[in-house]
């Protein structure tokens, strides 16, 4: 075993989603300062303090002992009676405040994913192994061969091939492709039961891609792969109800689970030399947090914002006080659910060590 390629893996993914943490802190904070809302302190890292840096403003900069993420500390948080704090301010600033962790998130995704797809823009899979007496093989493709659609519907990744693939297990279906640059088609039957170490075609791909996209491409290709993620995550209900739900693949993961795949992910990055995919990594972890973080689930910033938006409805404000027992309690069943999902990571992974 590397021991040290092994820690660097794991202190550089450690870093990594500390980072994407403190920028979903530093959200909140700029956003407050942006509108006037007193902060009393914003954290470098996690409480007990360990010193006090400076106070900038009126506000304590301090460094923290548990060195991951950050925290900011709004005045009059949940009292409306602090002049001056998030409570006592308008419906409208408030609700810029808790969105000001998610928009940087969300801007955080756009920047990994954009800078990823301007060095290695996706332009379909190209096929590296195609099995003996396999559909795929039947169908005359070889390895080089790119595919760029799948059933008429144009594919940039591996993920989509397989995608459309799976939609059409049994049927006919159309593929796209380029040899020696020459655009050509063939069809193709997906098997519906295949040997177990092989897909519906009996092929094995990887992404085609190519770094010689302007900005605006790249730009696009990161909407559009965000505008996927968020189509993906609406339709995991209906996912569940049709039986393609894998609860020791598919199950939510905490910090643990996160972090034992981040280091996994930075392990083949070094291994191989491809440090493009720790940018996807960290748009798709960005995004996550920010639609994680929108959940209307009470103690976090959806809760709040849910708050805001019955106050708009009633026309009068919830009682201080019971919006924080509800608040309280959320919050100790999020922290019973995370040591279940804790249990779960450190135990159950969802990929294999």
């Amino acid at each position: 075993m590397d021991f040290f390629g092994t820690a660097f893996d794991w202190l550089l993914a450690l870093f990594l989603f500390g980072l994407l943490l403190f920028v979903h802190e530093l959200g909140h904070f700029l956003m407050a300062r942006i509108t006037g809302v007193k902060v009393e302190e914003f954290g470098f890292g996690f409480p007990p303090r360990l010193l006090k840096l400076f106070t900038w403003q009126g506000t304590l900069v301090s460094l923290n002992v548990i060195p991951f993420g950050g925290f900011v500390k709004p005045a009059g948080e949940d009292d409306p009676n602090v002049e001056g704090g998030l409570a006592a301010s308008s419906k409208r600033i408030r609700v810029l405040v808790l969105l000001g962790g998610v928009v940087l998130n969300a801007a955080t995704a756009v920047a990994a994913y954009t800078i990823a797809f301007k060095v290695a823009f996706p332009e379909g899979a190209v096929i590296q192994v195609v099995e003996p007496e396999t559909p795929i093989a039947a169908a005359g493709l070889q390895p080089g061969d790119v595919i760029y659609s799948v059933g008429g519907a144009v594919v940039r990744n591996i993920t989509e091939v397989s995608q459309e693939i799976r939609g059409h297990l049994g049927e006919s279906i159309t593929l796209g492709f380029f040899r020696d640059g020459v655009e050509m088609e063939a069809d193709v039957v997906p098997r519906e039961t295949w040997p177990e170490d092989q897909g519906p075609t009996g092929m094995v791909i990887a992404d085609s891609v190519s770094g010689s996209h302007g900005w605006d491409e790249a730009v696009g290709e990161s909407f559009r792969t965000i505008a996927d993620q968020i189509q993906l995550i609406l339709q995991f209900p209906a996912m569940i109800l049709r039986g393609q739900f894998n609860p020791a693949t598919d199950r939510p993961v905490g910090p643990v689970g996160i972090l034992d795949v981040t280091g996994q992910i930075v392990g083949v990055a070094r291994e191989y030399g491809h440090w493009i995919i720790i940018l996807n990594w960290i748009g798709f972890v960005s995004l996550a947090l920010a639609i994680g973080n929108l959940l209307p689930i009470p103690a976090l910033d959806g809760g709040r914002l849910l708050f805001v938006f019955l106050e708009a409805v009633r026309g009068k404000r919830i009682d201080p006080e019971k919006e924080r027992m509800v608040n309280g309690y959320s919050m100790l069943v999020l922290l019973g659910l995370m040591v279940i999902i804790t249990w779960l990571d450190l135990f159950f992974p969802v990929l294999p060590r």
